[in-house]
């Protein structure tokens, strides 16, 4: 058995006292304090989470561009200098390889960052794309950086990220955190405002307790998942993978089909033409109970899909999910059930935007 791989903050981690647990081969907490307290720091104020095992690919070179653009399902050519865009990597037949995020930084110099899933089979895919072109040059960074995500309402107050604050959403920008070099981006998996921050991982402890000292918490795995969940945002490998097309799961807004030929093209313009069977929705529990990924969805005692992602959503006080359901079924309203320990119990389909930023978000 291979032995767990680590992020540069691990040891502080583990000096924390933090919950861990081996998350696809990483050791990552999933908690410092608890994943309630967590959560509602970010909700409030601010948190951080060490991102690390996330995958950063950095190509260069004069068909860089040309490159991705074949690759991904969004025009790489629009992107301008200094801002960032979230595509999908999709297979031959239109199945989703990953969602990720790509950065423009420079001139012929664009940033990757993806999952930590199948990290293996994205890397062989691009190079089969590459064909070892000397023009295009394909460098994994994550070992020797570090990535941290600071979430919440409080993050542009804080004084190590003044310089970073007049990002636009999606705006990337070299940046100086105190006196450490790092790459700033203002996105994030949280449906607050924030960034996510790349530099060399031998800045990952000054630049942890820069945080630290302005009373920004630490945040685990656990409440990264209520987060995003409440928010709405997918998780590769449970709300999408190689069997799912973007248009099933609500992404057909990250493929343009007007721009030119990309790897998967024509199977996306056939799908949408056909049209789908199922769709990915959301879900609230009608009472107390919690579903969890994995659960059946039924319809009057029959099984009609698969609970994807589930769990309390402590913004709201309520159980929600996202699943596939067939597509006569996946319109706000419907009454579905969901089988919770041997037991069918009634829940409805609503928006998968559950939490709102600045709304009252009342259940």
């Amino acid at each position: 058995m291979e032995p767990l791989k680590k992020t540069p903050l691990n040891e502080v981690q583990h000096e924390l006292k933090a919950r861990m647990v081996d998350f696809g081969g990483w050791d990552l907490p999933v908690w410092y304090t608890s994943i309630l307290a967590e959560h509602k720091a970010v909700r409030s104020r601010a948190g951080m989470f060490d991102v690390s095992h996330m995958g950063r690919l950095w190509l260069t070179g004069r068909k860089a561009e040309a490159f991705l653009d074949r690759l991904l399902t969004k025009s790489v050519p629009r992107l301008e200098i200094g801002h960032a865009q979230l595509c999908l990597l999709c297979l031959e037949d239109g199945g989703i390889l990953d969602d990720l995020v790509v950065y423009h930084v420079g001139i012929e110099r664009y940033l990757v960052v993806w999952n930590a899933a199948n990290t293996e089979q994205k890397l062989e895919w691009l190079f089969r794309w590459s064909s070892s072109d000397p023009d295009i040059v394909i460098k994994d960074s994550s070992s020797n950086t570090v990535m941290l995500a600071v979430q919440g309402p409080a993050v542009c107050q804080l004084k190590n990220l003044e310089d970073a604050f007049p990002s636009p959403r999606f705006g990337i920008a070299q940046a100086k955190i105190g006196n450490l070099s790092a790459l700033v981006a203002r996105t994030g998996y949280t449906g607050e405002d924030g960034f996510e921050i790349i530099t060399d991982a031998a800045n990952a402890l000054p630049l942890w307790e820069s945080f630290i000292k302005q009373g920004v918490k630490p945040c685990g795995l656990g409440a990264r998942d209520s987060l995003r969940l409440e928010a709405g945002m997918m998780l590769y490998g449970h709300d999408m993978d190689t069997n799912t097309n973007p248009f099933e799961a609500g992404l057909g807004w990250l493929v343009d089909l007007e721009k030119g030929d990309f790897i998967g093209k024509n199977a996306l313009l056939e799908i949408k033409r056909r049209g789908v069977n199922r769709k990915l929705v959301g879900f609230q529990m009608n009472g107390r109970e919690i579903a969890r990924s994995g659960y059946r969805i039924l319809k009057s005692g029959q099984e009609v899909g698969q609970v994807t992602s589930g769990g309390y959503a402590p913004s709201l006080g309520i159980g929600i999910g996202l699943g596939y359901v067939p597509i006569e079924l996946a319109t706000i309203g419907s009454e579905i059930e969901i089988m919770i320990h041997n037991k069918p119990v009634p829940a409805h389909i609503v928006s998968k935007r559950f939490y709102k930023k600045g709304a009252s978000n009342e259940p």
